[in-house]
């Protein structure tokens, strides 16, 4: 009987020894069970966090693009409302009665510095305001110099005049004073519309 005991003892040690064992290794699996869970749970939330940041900026970017799209179409207005304007008002210039365009062209003539002078180059239908009692006046006002010895036809020119002298041109045609204009408020909206 001894042996049978002994065998019973070493038994009952050997399944304590394997409960023990079954026990330890279950709470080890219990345990990397949780940190794997843990750690899923915190690369769910590093996932999701990464997302909302690039779905945030992506939104940034595209509101972005969206303002400057909004910009650009009420720039765009602005400049058709203003070619409107400017070629309505070249028109109105190119249509005045011929005592008030002549009175037009009379202080732009006089503005011209004192020793400009030469040809005009004029439209077809100014070739024949331009005459020498419409001249003469303007050149007895320009001095001794800076007389307007000619006018000639420039297929070019619908309204106003280019002055050609020796060795230089001076445009002051009404496309070219509106131009001017036109590109002055051109730049004034622009820096107003991309300031704000």
């Amino acid at each position: 009987m001894p042996t049978e005991k002994i065998e019973a003892a070493v038994m009952k040690d050997a399944e304590s020894q394997a409960a023990k064992t079954l026990a330890d290794a279950k709470r080890r699996r219990e345990d990397e069970m949780s940190r794997a869970a843990a750690e899923n749970d915190r690369a769910y939330d590093d996932a999701m966090a990464a997302v909302k940041a690039r779905v945030e900026a992506e939104t940034q970017r595209e509101m972005g693009r969206a303002r400057h799209r909004g910009r650009l179409d009420v720039l765009a207005a602005k400049n058709a409302v203003l070619e409107r304007v400017f070629a309505k008002a070249v028109e109105t210039l190119c249509s005045l009665e011929d005592k008030e365009y002549l009175r037009v062209m009379a202080l732009w003539l006089g503005a011209l510095p004192k020793g400009v002078g030469g040809t005009l180059r004029v439209s077809e239908r100014d070739k024949a305001r331009f005459t020498k009692e419409f001249l003469g006046p303007v050149n007895y006002a320009r001095g001794e110099t800076g007389h307007f010895t000619e006018v000639v036809v420039d297929k070019n020119v619908t309204g106003g005049f280019i002055v050609e002298g020796e060795d230089f041109s001076i445009d002051q045609t009404i496309q070219r004073k509106i131009g001017d204009l036109r590109e002055a408020m051109t730049n004034e909206l622009a820096g107003e519309l991309f300031e704000k």
